[in-house]
């Protein structure tokens, strides 16, 4: 919207790609393609130190002067206390499937919480755990296996351009990965077979294949073992 208004805008990241946990490379570069001819400026693997006023200083001594400085920062868990409580900490407090920490009389859920090797730092996830606790402290079986979310987004421009991902879009050893890519209608698709289920996805600018696709993997549903790799990308998500 700034660059729409005129204003030289700056874009600062300081993951090696833009969306760096949705998306795989290939569709991380197709975004950054679209958002710099908004005339936006896109600098990645670039950290920024702190502010000075309106300005930015980047950990490299450079600083970006400005008049407007807009933040992203996402979340970072609190975990000072955890620490001094003596409390296993990694990127989080880490949880067990029961929402149970190290020490079994203290139990931790949303922004703080690490299950898994994962800080989710969203909404939906928070609730789930939610649940799941208060059926864990009411003695009521239950367990927190993980939230599977999709994201989807518009991106604005001269054609807005729409945008999923969901699971996980970088392939471990002995994962197929299927790809299409559009360049005339710049579009690109891109699924992680792990074993016979989907392990995750991204599709850009069309996204005809994301109902389909998104539930199997919403589901843990197994693939077809008659149906092709390929097409699981067609219109109908293959399914």
């Amino acid at each position: 919207a700034l660059a729409e208004r005129g204003a030289h805008v700056v874009l600062a990241h300081q993951g090696e790609y833009l969306m760096e946990r949705q998306l795989d490379p290939d569709a991380a570069e197709l975004l950054r393609h679209h958002i710099e001819s908004l005339g936006v400026e896109v600098h990645t693997e670039c950290r920024v130190r702190g502010l000075r006023g309106t300005s930015v200083e980047l950990a490299d001594g450079y600083v970006l002067d400005s008049e407007l400085v807009v933040l992203a920062c996402g979340v970072r868990p609190r975990v000072g206390l955890a620490q001094a409580a003596g409390l296993d900490v990694r990127h989080g407090i880490v949880v067990d499937d029961e929402l149970r920490t190290s020490d079994p009389y203290i139990h931790a859920i949303g922004d703080c919480a690490e299950h898994d090797g994962r800080v989710y730092g969203l909404a939906d996830p928070a609730l789930e755990q939610a649940d799941v606790l208060a059926s864990v402290l009411t003695a009521t079986p239950a367990r927190y296996t993980g939230t599977r979310a999709l994201t989807r987004l518009t991106l604005a421009g001269h054609g807005p351009l729409d945008l999923a991902a969901f699971g996980d879009s970088r392939p471990l050893p002995g994962d197929d990965v299927v790809r299409l890519a559009d360049a005339t209608k710049g579009a690109y698709r891109s699924v992680v077979v792990r074993g016979d289920r989907l392990a995750g996805g991204v599709l850009f600018g069309d996204l005809g294949a994301v109902g389909t696709l998104a539930r199997t993997w919403q589901n843990d549903e197994p693939l077809p073992a008659d149906m092709s790799l390929l097409h699981l990308l067609t219109n109908d998500g293959g399914l």
